[in-house]
């Protein structure tokens, strides 16, 4: 949780224990814990769809035959000679 976040909630319950007449400011608190919410859900989003393209080229790549494509880094070959 970043520090708005916690900052927000706890002027949040201030605004509650306060009681009436802050109605406003609580929604708009909340209003944007939403948008933070929802923006960080985006960004979770996108980061499974990558995954799920790279479990799909893995299993693309096995069924195929040729997993030994996946971007493996290539031995390094010496130069030096013992």
């Amino acid at each position: 949780m970043d520090p708005a976040s916690t900052k927000n909630i706890g002027r949040y319950a201030q605004l509650v224990a306060t009681g009436y007449g802050n109605e406003q400011e609580r929604l708009a608190l909340l209003e944007e814990h939403r948008a933070g919410v929802a923006a960080k859900l985006a960004e979770v989003q996108e980061n499974l769809k990558l995954i799920d393209h790279k479990i799909d080229v893995y299993r693309g790549r096995l069924d195929a035959g040729d997993a030994d494509q996946l971007w493996a880094p290539k031995p390094e070959t010496s130069s030096r000679r013992a």
